[in-house]
């Protein structure tokens, strides 16, 4: 910034202080005019302490605001020591002198120093890091042993106490606090409104008291008798007039396999939808006690007790460790299109029972059922079909696969739902395998590929598992690509023989299960997690980017130069140099690659508006609604990421340029959508929905002084992270064991039976 321009911003920000103290001086003088009187009432007037702690917002201690201003704790704050504030917070005129001095060493009453503490956060707290809250005070550390000698817990959580009152006066009571992030600097005003705890754990409780658990904390009430021992109890506390005034246990429970998780209910085996208490808590009673979140409620298991009062689901009391050995898939329809289904059409390859509310209907082998709307089977809102022999299957005759009809061992449910019918199979974990493997990984990459395949699916699976993504609808993955492909290829003799021997093996780090992440081929490199956007702080780093063959090497594939040569002469010998996707090249016309990417560009920006930037008037780049760019001028890479994979690109078009973020974005974007792809074996593929991978290079083309297409080179196919499983088949093919193929790719881990 030049000198004149300093100037006149220094300029600028003198007169809007000098504004906004004349507006704070006319208030004072004000202030000072219609209020003559000396305070006589101490309780109207404001403490130093309580001033200072209120500015510690600014960034002064409240130790160093008690020496600015000469004063000590208990000491009154006067209008001259407004006037020293505002002076020291830089927002008051240079006539300072002139402001309240008829009143200036009188006390400050408490509403005119609250109206001009409004002021200065307006002018100071651009963060906005001073609130007003209105919370419940429940304990402090007389009663609760985690809380430290200056907290409290309220019914917000807790917080640090740096008011100069004394807490006990406020106990089981709602006050008006002014927060400071966490800390409450200020009581404003205190009130006696009755306040109710709900569905707290009431670990025990006799004549002396009693002791409850909310908020992974344990709080001891001794000041409130009960009339009859308790213990291991779901209850609401009632308190008033700064007191416990009522305690109410819920005693009623029920129990059965939780088939989904609604916003405001639950659906249970035996009882069907449940309402929901909106205070519903959860609690794992098992091991060390715990306070779960909704979130944690596993469809497909029955592990839970359910606390019931007055109709509603109040609690849920996790009773024993969860054995993670069922999955529920969501089945979809044709070409994984759609979750819901117009009409389910089915049979079986043995007699099979259909059970619908407290009723059953037997079927025999090859026998057809549809399912539709308007089905005389629906009782309720589910229906369930399970095969008369635990190796009989179910067929699904109104889906397709690559395969035919999909066949699927356990059970089905076709449940009801306003937009169609879902239907989901349920089956052991392993028998889930047994079509996932076929279905990810050819029997030919040989058994002990297909060994790492099949820990690398249970690790996966058994993740999401826990994740419960589909809950709502009583499932916890689907069939598709978003989770992992599921009978799309029918069972095969060696992919069943892999997963009987790794039975239950998963792959963790540091006693967690990690995401085996797994790809089609290497260019010769693998990347970390960083190509994706993750706003969880979870250790990933058993991913880390490598050389995938014999030899480890030194070229810096984030440079663009080195990059380019690891890529064009393709020098490098990976265990996957001979595989046909190792390298890859598409010329796509620039009108063909403006349509894909203006077809595409408004939906990626309303999935991820943060990874899609447009360049503005001043040149740079920021988050803004966007649909077409024009035709397309030029790609510039900005970086890459480990091993050379992209992670922004520039695309400058006719009419507007942008910056693409993340690996995915710019495959989908730039997709040869319409143009045949050149496999280094010269084998030619048709146009596909992402670039294969987002290890590649762009030329243009240019044909009579104009450009006319881009020449995209690339290698590899997938995202890159993880498992090759094209480079697993090779290194079976040189006798390493599986578990030295899955140690190769996933660093620091060990293989673990989730069923011991």
């Amino acid at each position: 910034m030049g000198d004149n321009m300093a100037e006149k911003y220094r300029f600028k920000i003198k007169i809007l202080l000098i504004a906004v103290g004349i507006v704070i001086l006319g208030y004072l003088i004000v202030a000072s005019i219609t209020k003559t009187e000396i305070l006589k009432d101490d309780e109207q007037s404001i403490l130093i302490e309580e001033a200072a702690d209120m500015l510690t917002f600014t960034g002064i201690a409240a130790s160093e605001w008690k020496d600015i201003l000469n004063k000590k704790n208990e000491q009154y704050l006067t209008y001259n020591d407004a006037c020293t504030i505002l002076e020291t917070l830089q927002i008051l005129p240079e006539d300072k002198e002139e402001l309240a001095k008829e009143k200036a060493n009188k006390g400050m009453k408490k509403d005119e120093w609250l109206k001009l503490y409004d002021k200065i956060i307006e002018v100071l707290d651009k963060e906005n890091k001073v609130s007003y809250q209105d919370l419940f005070i429940i304990a402090d550390h007389r009663n609760c042993e985690e809380l430290n000698e200056n907290e409290i817990f309220t019914d917000k959580g807790s917080f640090v106490w740096k008011n100069s009152k004394e807490i006990n006066s406020y106990m089981y009571r709602s006050v008006k606090v002014v927060l400071y992030e966490n800390n409450v600097v200020y009581v404003l005003k205190s009130q006696d409104q009755e306040f109710k705890l709900n569905n707290a754990y009431f670990v025990s409780g006799d004549e002396n008291g009693f002791q409850v658990f909310m908020d992974q904390k344990y709080f001891n009430f001794s000041n409130r008798p009960l009339e009859n021992k308790i213990s291991s109890q779901i209850g609401d506390i009632v308190f008033g007039g700064g007191e416990i005034k009522q305690i109410k246990i819920k005693a009623d429970k029920i129990s059965g396999k939780l088939l989904a998780v609604k916003k405001d209910s639950l659906e249970i085996e035996g009882y069907g939808m449940v309402p929901l208490d909106e205070n519903f808590k959860l609690y794992k009673e098992y091991g060390q006690l715990e306070e779960l979140s909704i979130n944690d409620l596993l469809v497909g298991y029955n592990v839970t007790e359910f606390v019931v009062a007055d109709g509603k689901i109040s609690a849920g009391l996790n009773m024993k460790d969860l054995v993670v050995d069922n999955i529920r898939v969501l089945i979809k329809t044709n070409n994984f299109e759609n979750i819901f289904h117009g009409n389910v059409v089915l049979t079986g390859d043995c007699d099979y029972t259909i059970y619908y509310g407290d009723k059953e209907e037997k079927h025999t082998a090859n026998e057809q059922v549809n399912i539709d709307a308007d089905s005389s089977l629906w009782e309720e809102n589910r229906i369930k079909i399970v095969p008369d022999t635990l190796s009989g299957k179910i067929s699904l005759l109104s889906v397709q696969r690559s395969s035919g009809s999909p066949a699927y061992r356990g059970s089905i449910e076709v449940v009801r739902d306003e937009s169609g019918l879902i239907v989901i199979n349920e089956v052991s974990l392993e028998e889930y395998l047994y079509m996932v493997v076929p279905s990810e990984m050819p029997e030919s990459y040989g058994i002990e590929a297909l060994k790492a395949q099949a820990v690398c699916a249970r690790s996966y699976a058994y993740n999401h598992i826990l994740d419960n993504a589909y809950s709502q609808y009583g499932a916890q993955v689907d069939d598709s690509v978003s989770y992992q492909v599921y009978s799309n290829q029918a069972e095969s003799v060696l992919c069943t023989q892999a997963v009987k021997e790794t039975y239950g093996q998963v792959l963790q780090k540091d006693d967690k299960v990690i995401d085996t992440y797994y790809f089609s081929t290497s260019c010769g490199h693998t990347t970390n997690s960083e190509v994706w956007v993750n706003n969880n702080q979870e250790d990933k780093s058993y991913l880390q980017p490598k050389f995938i063959g014999e030899t480890d090497s030194e070229l810096d594939l984030k440079d663009e130069t080195i990059f380019y040569d690891f890529i064009m002469q393709n020098t490098y010998l990976g265990f996957e140099s001979d595989e046909p996707w190792y390298r890859w090249n598409t010329t796509i016309p620039v009108s063909d690659l403006s349509n894909t990417l203006n077809s595409r560009l408004a939906s990626r920006y309303n999935a991820n508006p943060e990874l899609i930037l447009v360049k503005n008037s001043e040149e740079e780049f920021e988050s803004k609604e966007i649909s077409n760019i024009g035709s397309i001028k030029n790609i510039k890479v900005i970086h890459r990421n480990e091993g050379g994979v992209l992670e922004s690109v520039v695309i400058e078009g006719s009419k507007a340029t942008i910056k693409v973020m993340t690996e995915y974005n710019i495959r989908y974007l730039l997709a040869p959508v319409a143009t045949q792809i050149t496999k280094q074996d010269g084998s030619l593929v048709d146009g596909f929905n992402l670039l294969p991978s987002a290890y590649c290079i762009f030329e243009k083309v240019i044909e009579n002084d104009k450009l006319s297409a881009f020449k995209i080179t690339g290698g590899g196919y997938g995202h890159g992270v993880g498992m090759s499983q094209n480079g697993a088949k090779i290194m079976a093919g040189r006798e390493y064991t599986y578990d030295e193929i899955l140690k190769y790719f996933y660093t620091s881990v060990d293989l673990k039976n989730i069923y011991d």
